[in-house]
């Protein structure tokens, strides 16, 4: 020997095989994280991306410790069930969206699934081996993507747009009045939509626009002429004779109120069906209610339809409410 020792690595064989079992520890540790949020999914892009190799995935799968769904998309937690597994697999395996019925039942906006998932891909290509019904759009912008439950689809207003072309007017009215209700969407985004938007002209279109006709009546009739059909309502009946835009100090602010009996603390106001559609005015409106309920006022709320429809029960209801607290 020449007295001159080996240098060494610093590296011991047990040190690169704990090295090697702590990073496998990391991915599956990340895996487990991403297969909670995504119903026990996961696609091969993001095995990939974690740190599995093509070879690691593979071997997984022969092994049936992984189960192949959808094409690059793997079932990683076999033993658990979720129903919205198929819809997942297919949207992460077409890299596309949730849409049109699948949509609408994840934004709450209808109450079954369709039998078969729904999905929309940008191009013109339609993937294969996916078990879904699959449309293709050349439109669909940043504006029309959302998530919901972990799973990519389109938005509100985009999905009752494709809606449309796939179910009848009675659940497209009923889609829509939900959307408008949950303040998922609004009437001033579907009506320009509608007048000439990106998908103007498209099919389902026509079919929302028949649905949002009454909005827009409602919308087209201004304020003074909701408040003269109430006038005149109230002018043939027996009430006693109200103030007409009675002001109101509550907390240092003013309001108006449209009709009032001060003397019983009662006042009514006509609504459109679009006048609280938008989130700001809404929120701005019920805050204001508020404040009045809070010093003692009795708020009635009556609609377009309310008035047309139905003027003598409205009548009654006011009648009654002036009793009870005069």
């Amino acid at each position: 020997m020449n007295g001159v020792e080996p240098v060494s690595s610093g590296h011991s064989a047990e040190t690169v095989t704990a090295g090697a079992q702590n990073s496998t520890m990391g991915h599956e540790l990340t895996l487990h994280r991403l297969a909670a949020r995504q119903h026990g999914l996961a696609s091969r892009h993001q095995l990939i991306k974690i740190g599995y190799t093509r070879r690691q995935i593979d071997t997984r799968v022969a092994n049936n410790q992984w189960r192949r769904v959808a094409p690059s998309v793997f079932d990683v937690a076999p033993a658990s069930a979720d129903p919205r597994r198929p819809l997942h697999a297919a949207v992460l395996a077409s890299r596309g969206l949730a849409s049109h019925r699948s949509a609408a039942f994840l934004l709450g906006l209808i109450d079954e699934p369709p039998s078969r998932p729904e999905i929309v891909v940008s191009g013109c290509v339609s993937p294969d081996g996916i078990d879904a019904r699959v449309y293709r759009s050349r439109t669909i912008e940043p504006r029309d993507r959302t998530r919901v439950d972990g799973i990519g689809c389109t938005s509100a207003t985009r999905t009752l747009l494709d809606l449309g072309a796939v179910v009848s007017t009675q659940v497209l009215a009923a889609a829509v009045s939900r959307s408008i209700v949950t303040r998922r969407s609004s009437v001033g985004k579907l009506l320009a939509c509608v007048d000439g938007g990106p998908l103007h002209g498209r099919r389902g279109i026509a079919l929302m626009r028949t649905v949002l006709e009454p909005y827009r009546a409602d919308r087209a009739a201004c304020e003074s002429a909701l408040e003269v059909l109430l006038a005149d309502a109230i002018a043939r009946s027996a009430l006693p004779a109200p103030r007409r835009q009675h002001q109101v100090r509550v907390e240092g602010k003013r309001f108006r109120l449209d009709t009032a009996w001060p003397e019983a603390r009662v006042f009514v106001e006509v609504d459109g069906l679009a006048d609280h559609a938008e989130r700001r005015r809404f929120d701005s409106d019920r805050r204001r209610q508020n404040l009045l309920v809070a010093a003692g006022w009795l708020p009635l709320r009556y609609t377009w339809s309310d008035l047309t429809q139905r003027a003598v029960e409205v009548i009654a209801e006011i009648a009654a409410v002036l009793r009870a607290r005069l």
